[in-house]
């Protein structure tokens, strides 16, 4: 992605906040007539198997992972939301995997080159660092992470080996700050901080080396 496109990213992301922070001050007095329990109990009233599947399915029709992460650490106990979400990702990157590898292929380069990314060139000996670095990288959506992958036909196996285990640690965090806003439990709270930026200080560690890694295949 070039420098004037993620200025550009960055700039629509600023504007949308703001957008919904105006909003939000705008109708602040009927937004604290919502109940937030409510509408928890409400999603929660399907059940735990509706909502996995909508997990599994919907990122790959450009649905965020991170609101389902969220809610699912709000809805359900922790072991539950952990393994639950884990098996839906996993399933979706299998699902994406076989949309923009196999099935849809054209459909799906399009849909990348529109949103300035190129599927990248793997080979035996590189395909762990890029989907590594692909899957820590900020600012790619968890769908596009996929479709690229697929793209670049990538052995499943290896895709999944990879993936499936990034995700998963890297949406803990999330899972756990969910279900600490709803339980009001701040120690819980600060873990899910504190372990979020855990992860996210390995991951700019990870990053580094794979980039210094990749720079030195490049030049040897």
């Amino acid at each position: 992605m070039t420098k004037t496109r993620i200025g550009l990213v960055a700039l629509l992301g600023l504007a949308a906040l703001g957008a919904v922070g105006a909003f939000g001050w705008v109708y602040r007095d009927r937004l604290s007539d919502i109940d937030i329990q409510e509408m928890v109990d409400w999603i929660a009233s399907f059940g735990p198997i509706p909502f996995f599947l909508a997990m599994a399915v919907l990122p790959s029709l450009w649905a965020p992972a991170s609101p389902f992460l969220l809610l699912a650490g709000a809805l359900y106990d922790l072991p539950i939301a952990i393994m639950g979400c884990g098996l839906a990702l996993t399933v979706n990157q299998a699902l994406s995997w076989l949309l923009a590898g196999k099935l849809f292929r054209p459909a799906f380069e399009r849909l990348v080159h529109r949103f300035g990314y190129s599927v990248p060139e793997i080979t035996p000996n590189s395909m762990i660092s890029i989907a590594v670095l692909l899957r820590i990288t900020p600012g790619v959506p968890f769908p596009l992470q996929n479709y690229l992958l697929g793209l670049a036909r990538m052995p499943f196996g290896w895709y999944i080996a990879i993936s499936a285990p990034i995700s998963i640690i890297m949406g803990s965090s999330i899972i756990i700050f969910g279900d600490a806003i709803m339980k009001g439990n701040t120690a819980l709270v600060l873990l899910a901080i504190s372990l979020f930026i855990v992860i996210s200080l390995g991951v700019r560690q990870l990053r580094s080396r794979l980039n210094r890694k990749a720079r030195e295949e490049k030049t040897s």
